[in-house]
């Protein structure tokens, strides 16, 4: 379930958006680019709605991004995005798409910004848990802030820190009728390039 405070941001954003789009004179651009992150994160596992455990991890996230600029202060960013986890001595992969909405502040060429958006994703190699043999989906909220700073006129560079949460569709017990859910928090560094048109 998502948050109060994520719920109004993105309500928030999504009414700016179009108001910013209007009231901008700037040209609309496009732009695309790719981000590297680490972090650490943890999985919190339920068990007929109790908490049952926590399993921690280290992570490095890789993403390509394709993003239309309505103005230098409003974006929206579609992502394509590869986590690889170390959990324990084992290694497990997540992917999946993000649609994020950037706003950034100022006039100087180094701008700071706030990014709110929403994600679906895809667990991978979990087929077994789920019925119907598919991997475990679930859905993402995004929250982040950083800057972007200006490496020539069409090149630019994104230092930020990021802070993601899934909740995964539910999952049957083997075993009996209960339900076992598993929800998974991201917190890393990222940085990233992007080549603007």
């Amino acid at each position: 379930m998502l948050s109060v405070v994520c719920r109004w941001s993105l309500i928030f954003a999504a009414g700016l958006l179009p108001l910013a789009a209007v009231a901008s004179d700037d040209p609309v651009r496009l732009y695309l680019g790719m981000g590297w992150g680490t972090g650490d994160g943890s999985h919190d596992w339920e068990y007929s709605n109790q908490k049952i455990s926590t399993t921690h991890y280290d992570q490095d996230i890789k993403d390509f991004k394709l993003g239309i600029m309505f103005s230098p202060a409003v974006r929206l960013e579609l992502a394509r995005s590869q986590v690889d986890m170390d959990v324990d001595t084992s290694r497990n992969d997540l992917s999946g798409m993000d649609l994020n909405l950037f706003f950034s502040v100022g006039n100087k060429p180094v701008r700071p910004y706030l990014t709110v958006g929403l994600g679906s994703y895809d667990y991978d190699d979990t087929a077994s848990l789920v019925a119907g043999d598919d991997d475990l989906r679930g859905t993402a909220v995004n929250i982040g802030v950083g800057i972007f700073a200006p490496l020539s006129e069409h090149v630019e560079l994104d230092i930020g820190y990021q802070e993601k949460r899934i909740e995964w569709q539910e999952m049957e017990s083997v075993t009996n009728d209960e339900r076992l859910n598993v929800s998974t928090r991201m917190n890393y560094f990222n940085t990233g390039l992007r080549i603007i048109f």
